[in-house]
């Protein structure tokens, strides 16, 4: 049974407006970068029961994170807590007088820097953007190929945003630069489409998109083992590179959301715009 093409141009759009609606309701979780607060790392003995500790600090999110150079306790509180009570918590969860008898590290970002921090990110984010659209509608001079790659960018950015919700990924200045390199994987695959099937006269239409698809997949399903691989590395060898293995998690929802969008949405539009909109014309 051929199913019709049209059919499965909808489906990443109507993906998109989903990943969207969850977004909104939900939201995705802020890291302390993006809000400001504190982050406290402790190494501890490895049978430490953190359990007690995250009953204590009820508005802190208390992490254990093992690896090869020993057991990490990471605390993590926003600008509103008062991190003199949570110091003295943590002298009496581990007996000591003086957290300097620990390994201790804290690490603290003001409201002001992490304002700054927020709105840097997303006017990065917001020009790549438009640069990008303003560089596609240049090189294809026509409104819907070009809408057609754009609408793939976008909707991997609100799928891959949609999966930060669900996955509770924090938004940070590491996921958007995350979210930065998955504009380029994006537009490089759909410009490769594009160009093949707009460019190349030699074959027919099913031809060019067969070609271009096997190019496409094997760049995105490398892309994808290179993430996987990194992000079970960072999992289960080095969890406190927590920041890599959250990158590596956008790119991965991204990379996968883009099979989708540029396979199945963008190359829908494309068959149509040949095959029916400029025969009309």
């Amino acid at each position: 049974m051929k199913i019709n093409y049209k059919i499965l141009t909808i489906v990443p759009i109507i993906l998109t407006l989903l990943s969207a609606i969850f977004v909104a309701v939900h939201g995705i979780p802020k890291s302390i970068d993006v809000v400001g607060g504190t982050e406290i790392t402790i190494k501890a003995p490895k049978d430490t029961n953190i359990e007690q500790l995250k009953e204590i600090l009820k508005n802190a999110e208390v992490k254990k994170l093992e690896s090869q150079s020993g057991t990490f306790i990471v605390i993590r509180v926003d600008k509103n807590t008062n991190i003199d009570e949570v110091r003295k918590v943590l002298k009496e969860f581990f007996g000591v007088d003086d957290l300097s008898k620990l390994d201790y590290g804290e690490k603290q970002i003001g409201p002001s820097l992490s304002e700054k921090f927020w709105e840097e990110g997303i006017k990065a984010v917001g020009f790549a953007f438009l640069f990008m659209a303003a560089v596609v509608y240049f090189v294809f001079r026509n409104p819907i190929p070009s809408g057609a790659v754009i609408l793939a960018a976008l909707s991997d950015i609100i799928l891959a945003l949609g999966g930060m919700s669900l996955f509770s990924i924090p938004l940070s200045t590491a996921t958007i630069a995350a979210l930065l390199m998955l504009i380029g994987y994006s537009v490089d695959t759909d410009i490769m489409l594009t160009t093949r099937v707009l460019k190349r006269k030699s074959d027919g239409l099913d031809e060019r998109i067969k070609d271009a698809m096997k190019t496409g997949i094997t760049m995105s399903v490398t892309t994808i083992v290179a993430m996987m691989v990194l992000y079970l590395v960072v999992t289960f060898f080095v969890p406190v590179a927590e920041t890599l293995k959250n990158i590596a998690a956008v790119l991965l929802i991204g990379l996968i959301a883009d099979l989708m969008t540029t396979w199945l949405t963008n190359a829908g539009i494309l068959r149509y715009y040949i095959s029916e909109y400029r025969k009309e014309k």
